[in-house]
């Protein structure tokens, strides 16, 4: 599927627009164009370059829409001249749906979460960035704004508003395998802006935890070691209320994932995994 913001959808609106356009020249007087100097050789040539340029513009307007497919399986995609497009393969979720208790919610961004929009959750991709997730089971494609934070389950590295799961094929399935890859907003592959670790730093979290007392145990004996912990209060699908504990403020991905590689080995006793997502 088209973005919704691509241009082939201004053209459309514009082959619309122009058909109603009526040009009409009136039929010049007969010159001849060796004769007559530069004023005469404008008179004779003037008409005949707006028609050029009216009918280039009405080719360029009412052309046919690009295609749009899935790149076949093993094709290299390309890639924009400077840096690299962010891409990532993994299993997909959604959310949304009657009864789970988002819609309504602010999400990450500050949004009211709104199932029936073209949007999803990535615990790390700078808020306000677009991506086009492709269904590997189905090649159905379509471009998403990410506006929230999560998927918070193992495994999974996207959460799909209710909207992109319908255009992708599998809101009757619960989740599938995808692919997604960083775009701009008319849906052409981009870099990601590394202005957003400066703004939106990195910090790995912990657990996700409702007793008081082992919240309070958890953050002290992180804190001994990796400096000052942050709680981040949130509600789960079920509406029960939790307290994220994370770790750091980072800049540089790897530095969170060094952190969160010790802080494993500090609990692998007690089968917990860190994860890294972004402040907000």
């Amino acid at each position: 599927m088209l973005s919704p913001f691509h241009p082939t959808n201004w053209s459309k609106a514009c082959a619309l627009w122009i058909h109603e356009i009526q040009i009409a020249f009136d039929p010049p007087t007969p010159v001849d164009p060796g004769t007559g100097g530069v004023l005469r050789l404008m008179r004779w040539s003037t008409p005949r370059v707006a028609a050029l340029v009216a009918l280039s513009f009405t080719l360029h307007c009412t052309r046919p829409p690009a295609t749009f497919t899935s790149p076949a399986p093993g094709a290299r995609e390309a890639r924009p001249a400077q840096g690299q497009t962010y891409v990532e393969e993994g299993i997909a979720s959604w959310y949304g749906g009657d009864g789970d208790g988002f819609a309504g919610r602010p999400t990450a961004s500050g949004e009211i979460f709104d199932p029936e929009q073209f949007t999803c959750a990535h615990r790390t991709l700078p808020l306000g960035s677009f991506v086009e997730v492709e269904n590997l089971d189905n090649r159905k494609r379509t471009v998403l704004r990410v506006n929230d934070r999560g998927p918070f389950i193992k495994g999974r590295v996207l959460d799909l508003s209710k909207r992109g799961a319908e255009e992708l094929g599998f809101l009757g399935h619960g989740t599938t395998r995808i692919r997604l890859r960083s775009v701009d907003a008319m849906g052409l592959p981009t870099a990601l802006d590394p202005v957003a670790d400066r703004t939106d730093p990195f910090v790995v979290q912990v657990a996700a935890l409702s007793d008081a007392k082992n919240i309070e145990a958890l953050t002290h004996e992180l804190e001994s070691t990796f400096g000052p912990v942050t709680l981040q209060e949130v509600h789960t699908r079920g509406g029960l209320s939790v307290k994220r504990v994370r770790v750091g403020s980072y800049t540089s991905r790897q530095d969170a994932e060094q952190a969160a590689e010790q802080i494993a080995k500090l609990l692998k006793d007690r089968g917990v995994e860190p994860f890294i997502t972004r402040q907000r």
